[in-house]
């Protein structure tokens, strides 16, 4: 009886404690509202948060770890034009987080900031920083835009001229995240969550990017990184509008000593060869105009030598480091000496031509998800569109897996080309099968599904009928344990020399090709084109439906869901290929249709 009361009483505490926190949450809040409220009526909301990976599976926890207490910044309006609210900090209740806001009729961008600095500094001035706090950010952000408050408000920034610690590599220091989630209003209904409801979490994006060397070259060996020069000493809390913001006047350098006696990051020794991938580099996002670009040292012909190597793709082609990617610079093999020291390192042209190297650049939007508690499956987009005029073999899309299982009866690549009039089939893989990760293959494993098209293959859609029956959709179908994943294949004509403009848009009625060739059925959120051979982004560019000029014509993020693709006139005689991917919003339907934002990519073959 004596230890039912002990029980009793240890309740009974714990209660009126979670009681006194949550009052004393509720008190704060109401001190910090900021203008525009429709009512003081406060409004507790569960907040689930998640990062993006890395890679998957992820290598390092403390990329991606997140604080309990991440801040939600309200915005009252639509898009980047919304204007500020409040701030409130969110608060652990009993294992899980909350945050109280202020009831709000209307359409709201909520800014979440996760694992925030000790102070935040605003547009530029790096003289003065503000502790993080409810009175200064409702301070700075009075009457501020979404998109005016994510250009301005900035990360705390690093020593200048050389920073001999990697930020956010010390042991507990967790990497500043961020998201924005749009709600129709805020009240008892508000769910701060990802747009699937089925994945809970809120997705979050890494204010850095990841840098890691890796060496599987035969006659080279690498001893590690030793210095990271041009690096920007700060990043924006978010990246709003998607462009990398100026740091040229505002960079650092990352050094293991001031006299490079030791290296920054020491190489380790693993199976192909040696890797930073254990210890990487985290840096702000950085564009080409910094000329951000590292030394790294090795053996040739058993001897040391220094090499600067450039932040280059395969093509020699100085490219961005973007927040929350992974770049994996792999050393295939060393084609001559480098140089003796690191002085003479620092003022030649970069030696990547010494060294020949790969890189793999993995971001974790570039998979649409889907997972049970033992293994996941995915895929880079599930929806294919062709435009050629010729029957060929496409790469359709890439699956990733980190299955272990060798499934006997449910391991399945199947395509449903008797429902389409063999307008298409599975190319490749040729058995059929999702290869898993046994036998030593890394993990996760990638793998390209191949398909073959004909050029009739537009006349078999859902929306067009033949004799009254409604035509089937193209489809490819993975299915690996129970988990199943469907990718829609898609055709239409080659695009012709003069060139053309694609609108990928909502419509009300369902465009059939032959009439609407250039008009596709989407509700579109973002694009990019993608770098190739045919130097795409030089002859394809993504507008806006209002056809304004805009100078990053790469990318581009929407608000009214269309975006267009212009294809410029080819003014030579050879054919050109390019590829674009879009993200969309698609129902959300069984588990063979996945989440509801989805990727699209679009493969273009234009005439010469």
């Amino acid at each position: 009886m004596r230890k039912i009361v002990i029980h009793i009483n240890k309740l009974f505490y714990l209660l009126l404690l979670l009681l006194i926190s949550s009052c004393e949450h509720d008190i704060n809040s109401t001190e910090q509202q900021g203008g525009g409220n429709d009512s003081d009526d406060k409004v507790q909301i569960e907040i689930f948060t998640r990062a993006h990976s890395y890679d998957l599976p992820s290598t390092r926890a403390a990329e991606n770890d997140i604080s309990m207490t991440p801040w939600v910044l309200v915005f009252k309006g639509n898009g980047g034009s919304a204007t500020f609210v409040e701030a409130v900090q969110a608060f652990e209740m009993v294992g899980k987080r909350y945050v109280i806001l202020t009831k709000q009729s209307s359409k709201c961008q909520l800014l979440i900031l996760a694992n925030t600095q000790s102070k935040f500094y605003y547009n530029n001035d790096n003289a003065n920083g503000y502790v993080f706090n409810e009175t200064n950010l409702n301070t700075r952000l009075s009457g501020v835009t979404l998109a005016d408050a994510c250009s301005k408000l900035l990360t705390e920034p690093l020593a200048s001229p050389s920073l001999t610690i990697i930020p956010y590599s010390g042991t507990g220091e967790i990497i500043p995240m961020s998201a924005v989630l749009e709600v129709n209003k805020i009240d008892n209904d508000t769910k701060i969550q990802n747009s699937d409801p089925s994945k809970g979490a809120l997705l979050l994006t890494r204010a850095v990017a990841r840098i890691a060397v890796v060496n599987t070259a035969d006659n080279f060996e690498l001893n590690g990184i030793m210095a990271l020069f041009n690096v920007p000493r700060q990043g924006q809390l978010h990246n709003y509008s998607n462009s990398i913001m100026n740091n040229t006047s505002n960079l650092t350098e990352y050094q293991g000593a001031s006299d490079y006696s030791t290296p920054l990051v020491a190489a380790s020794v693993v199976t192909e060869g040696q890797s930073t991938n254990s210890n990487p580099i985290y840096i702000y996002e950085s564009n080409t105009l910094n000329n951000t670009y590292m030394i790294v040292q090795g053996k040739y012909d058993n001897k040391d030598y220094y090499y600067k190597m450039a932040i280059v793709d395969k093509n020699l082609n100085a490219i961005d480091l973007s927040r929350n990617k992974s770049y994996t610079f792999t050393i295939i093999k060393a084609k001559g000496p480098g140089y003796d020291t690191m002085a003479d390192a620092k003022v030649a042209k970069p030696s990547n031509v010494d060294l020949d190297f790969k890189i793999i650049v993995d971001d974790g939007d570039s998979y649409e998800i889907i997972a049970n508690n033992d293994y996941y499956l995915g895929v880079s987009n599930s929806v294919y569109i062709t435009y050629s005029d010729v029957d060929n073999i496409y790469n359709a899309f890439d699956l990733i897996t980190d299955c272990t299982k060798v499934f006997p009866d449910t391991r399945n690549i199947t395509d449903n080309r008797g429902e389409v009039s063999g307008a298409f089939s599975l190319s490749s893989p040729v058995d059929g099968k999702i290869p898993v990760v046994t036998g030593g293959v890394a993990s996760p494993r990638i793998t390209t599904v191949r398909v073959f098209t004909y050029t009739w293959l537009m006349y078999f859609e859902n929306g067009q009928f033949e004799n009254g029956v409604e035509k089937n959709n193209a489809y490819i179908t993975l299915k690996l344990g129970n988990l199943e994943k469907q990718v829609h294949i898609r055709q239409r004509q080659a695009i012709n020399a003069s060139g053309t403009v694609l609108e990928y848009r909502p419509t009300d009625s369902y465009p059939y090709p032959g009439t609407y060739p250039n008009l596709m059925d989407y509700h579109c959120l973002t694009g990019q084109v993608e770098d190739g051979d045919d130097n795409p982004k030089n002859w394809i560019k993504l507008r806006p439906s209002t056809m304004v000029e805009r100078e990053d014509t790469e990318r581009i993020i929407v608000e009214d869901g269309q975006i267009f693709i212009e294809v410029l006139p080819n003014t030579t005689n050879n054919r050109r290929r390019g590829t674009v991917y879009l993200t969309t919003v698609m129902s959300n339907g069984s588990s063979v249709g996945g989440s509801s934002v989805k990727r699209i990519k679009i493969d273009i073959t234009q005439k010469g």
